[in-house]
């Protein structure tokens, strides 16, 4: 095969960074060893509480509520308030409204002392609220940048007292902060107990933001109204327009609601971790969907890999990252109205890790690697569909190979664009540099090309014996649900455990749905979060200052580079799992693709585990099914699963509506990786949305809601979450499509509402220290109060792009007397937070 001359292309690889951080300090016994370590609990104590404030760039606060309770029972309840945010009218109205409701009144000083402290610190109580962030941040009394582990971090002055630790904030995701109490200025440890060299732990206390223990459970953001309402909770949140305005009793009414309402989300939410049984990950330590995974793998007994395999050369840790390359997203029909069939691929990743028993590597003491080049240069020559059919193939699959690529088919991660940042697509790569690739990318390229690729080396990984102190969990605490980590394959019994449930679920009455549709979900995050994630896991920490960091290749000699960041490795990381994990998946792809190709049908996209395979205009409706039912039926015999079936679906969007059994002609118009929309038609030849996304629209805030539709636009047909965007994003696509159904799809009308003649505006977070230096000019000589202070939040309209920023102000171009000229500074507004639209 020829290809045609290009000019060289630099191409990224992963490499292996050790962290550089120093070991962190390990108690130890009389007997010289490690002392065992126990998860410190919580008391029955909870706090949880909210805050109001004002809305103008500072968002200092106004008044709180809160609530203490001993177990279920409330013990305590009130309101604090900032002396100087109120005005004497204000305060008064306040003052009634506690002394009418029995509630006590603080200021937040007595609040900071004798509540978050007195019980939130030293009773050790859970503390809990929604965006607990950025409510932390307003009964502060000043900030600093966090250092240590939390480098990167808030520090929060909560008490003029010395003597009270500060609180400690990290923002790691939209969902995810961590927080801390830190190490109190004063003595820990008893005159007695430092003669004997003991050292009391540091009391870090227990948070739990209800937002981040919603989205573990339930993979998907909340604000507290729509929580509340999808929990059904008795008392949802009470919608108000009286922020920022003269406080009355209907203002105040409605904080103490939010509190309530809080709460009753947070015990909802704890009624249904509870019955995953996970007793040894509580939930303030449940930060993600991850942190359910690893529960699961704690409460089995299983070590981490690294722990009982510290010695790995890092050369090995490089040449294994360095064949990593994450899921296959792609677009090949663009911007061309076809009908499709969309197929997905049961639970893919828990599936192929079914097929490669990567199940005895989680569990083994280790793993070892041997030289297999021979057999593997003799396997690839041979295989071909058949032998793909059969599950014994892909236990063969645990392989690395370095390779000379010549005119092959492989994953390539590179700045395709101009300046751009590195991004990987498939593409025909040669390269007289040898390069690392799993045995399935090989296969693929095979599937692709016809030729196999040329092997230099081939690495075959075997893991060890089982490790030593495993023992049987209870799935969601039943014990119907029994999984023995040495004797069963926990991938595989969570997907089989799943399809039970979603087979009662179908035939179950409707009062039962909920339950067991919570069971399922909760069955699903645990196959997906213990299949995938926790493997590939790796925090980015800042250092204190710039220093060596030794990086390993798999390509070349090793070398060092000066960096403030540390890349340390998750306690489940096993990079041999996440890189032969998404490996495998590809190549169930370049599968479906090579069957589409030899049936004589095209494929419009493909998103990780599904694809949507594309009619072609000559081929008639049955003849187009038949041909699409016989790729499904391909799949059966990899079914690893002991319920029958193939693991390629015909997803339910192909059904009509109204008809979930009767195939409705489907069409897709897609733009590039990840956006993209399918319709059917209506009777007047119009599109009904069945699903979209709108990957890259996210940080964009609604222009306008259900209260404002477009008038010349039909309302959603369906449940706005089941299409996959939100309303104005919905109305958008349907504008798209309809541009294309009528042959001019670069002229789409943008004039359907008034509200996309305003700016485009995004929510602003300062979440981190950078980030909040960009008010450094605002926030000089105000008076904390009125500064824009860590985690408020701002809008921010999408400037002009060939607005250079010239001019007056902090953002001004500047000429320098001396040297080459700066570039002009990006223009960026900002403006106080109004959310007339909150999605």
């Amino acid at each position: 095969m020829t290809i045609p001359d290009a000019e060289p292309l630099i191409i990224c690889l992963r490499a292996y960074a050790e962290a550089g951080l120093s070991t962190p300090f390990i108690p130890k016994g009389s007997n010289g060893q490690p002392k065992k370590h126990r998860t410190p609990r919580a008391s029955p104590w909870t706090l949880v509480f909210d805050t109001e404030t004002t809305t103008d760039a500072g968002q200092s606060l106004r008044f709180g509520a809160y609530q203490v309770r001993h177990g279920e029972a409330l013990r305590d309840g009130g309101l604090f308030y900032d002396p100087d945010a109120l005005t004497a009218g204000e305060l008064a109205t306040l003052t009634r409204h506690a002394e009418a409701h029995g509630l006590k009144l603080l200021t937040r000083e007595s609040f900071v002392e004798d509540v978050f402290y007195g019980v939130g610190y030293e009773l050790r109580a859970t503390i809990v609220g929604l965006n607990l962030p950025f409510d932390i941040a307003r009964v502060a009394i000043d900030h600093a940048s966090a250092r240590g582990d939390m480098r990167g971090g808030f520090s929060f002055k909560l008490s003029a007292d010395k003597r009270r630790p500060r609180v400690q904030v990290k923002h790691l995701s939209a969902r995810t902060s961590l927080i801390r109490f830190s190490a109190p200025f004063r003595q820990r440890q008893a005159r007695s107990e430092r003669k004997r060299g003991d050292r009391n732990p540091v009391r870090r206390g227990f948070f739990v933001d209800v937002r981040t223990f919603a989205a573990a459970q339930f993979t998907r953001s909340f604000t507290l109204e729509a929580l509340a309402d999808f929990l059904e909770v008795k008392h949802p949140k009470h919608p108000t327009d009286e922020h920022g305005k003269t406080l009355t009793d209907e203002y105040v009414a409605y904080g103490l609601r939010d509190v309530q309402t809080t709460w009753e989300c947070y015990v909802e939410l704890a009624r249904r971790y509870k019955t995953l049984g996970l007793t040894d990950t509580p939930p303030p330590m449940v930060y993600s969907e991850a942190s359910i995974g690893k529960g699961y793998l704690k409460a089995m007994g299983v070590k981490p890999w690294r722990e009982v395999q510290p010695d790995v050369p890092p050369k090995m840790l490089a040449t294994i990252l360095s064949a990593y390359f994450g899921g296959r997203s792609e677009v090949r029909i663009r911007r061309e109205l076809r009908q499709v069939v969309l197929c997905d691929f049961l639970s893919m990743y828990p599936t192929v890790c079914t097929l490669m028993n990567l199940w005895e590597f989680v569990v083994a003491d280790g793993m070892t690697w041997r030289d297999g080049t021979s057999e593997i240069r003799a396997y690839l020559e041979a295989i071909n569909l058949a032998g793909l059919q059969r599950q014994d193939t892909w236990r063969l699959m645990r392989v690395l190979v370095q390779l000379e690529p010549i005119a092959d088919i492989f994953p390539v991660r590179a700045p395709y664009a101009d300046e751009g940042q590195a991004t990987i697509g498939l593409n025909y790569l040669s390269s007289d540099k040898p390069l690392w690739f799993t045995l399935a990318d090989c296969i693929a390229s095979k599937l692709s090309t016809g030729q196999p690729p040329k092997i230099l080396q081939a690495l075959i990984f075997d893991p060890g014996q089982a490790q030593a102190g495993l023992s049987p969990t209870l799935i969601s605490g039943k014990r119907d649900y029994r999984v023995d980590p040495v004797a069963d394959d926990l991938f595989k019994r969570l997907i089989e455990l799943r399809h039970t449930v979603k087979e009662r679920l179908e035939q179950s009455p409707k009062s039962e749905r909920d339950g067991l549709d919570a069971e399922q979900n909760a069955l699903k995050i645990a196959a997906n979060a213990t299949s995938y994630g926790v493997f590939v896991e790796i925090n980015v920490k800042e250092k204190a200052k710039r220093s060596g960091v030794a990086v390993h290749t798999g390509q070349a000699a090793s070398y060092m580079v000066e960096t403030i960041n540390a890349e340390v490795p998750g306690r489940y990381f096993h990079p041999l799992l996440a890189t032969l994990i998404t490996g495998a998946a590809r190549l169930m792809l370049a599968i479906t693709e090579r069957l589409v190709s030899d049936e004589g049908l095209e494929w419009a996209f493909c998103d990780t585990d599904s694809m949507a395979i594309a009619k072609p205009d000559w081929m008639g409706e049955a003849d187009f099914q038949a041909r699409v039912g016989r790729i499904v039926a391909w799949f059966a015999e990899l079914n690893p699963y002991d319920f029958p079936g193939s693991i390629l679906k015909v997803e339910k969007v192909n059904f009509g509506l109204d008809s979930p059994g009767v195939h409705e002609p489907l069409y897709c118009w897609a733009v590039s990786a990840k956006r993209y929309a399918l319709f059917n038609l209506d009777p007047d030849g119009r599109p009904i949305l069945r699903k979209a996304m709108a990957h890259g629209l996210g940080h964009i805030r609604a222009p306008y809601g259900a209260d404002d539709q477009a008038r010349n636009i039909p309302p959603p047909t369906m449940e706005l979450g089941k299409i996959g965007v939100e309303l104005w994003q919905h109305d958008l696509w349907w504008t798209i499509a309809s541009a294309a159904l009528a042959g001019h799809p670069d002229k789409v009308r943008l004039d359907y509402h008034a509200a996309l003649n305003t700016p485009a505006l995004s929510r602003y977070a300062a979440t981190t220290p950078p980030l909040l230096k960009w008010f450094d000019p605002f926030n000089r000589n105000l008076p904390y109060a009125r500064q824009v202070k860590p985690f408020g939040f701002l809008m921010a309209p999408f400037a002009d792009p060939f607005f250079d920023g010239a001019g007056d102000g902090p953002d001004a171009a500047s000429t320098p007397t001396r040297g080459r000229m700066k570039p002009p500074r990006q223009f960026r507004p900002i403006a106080p937070f109004s959310p007339p639209y909150s999605g």
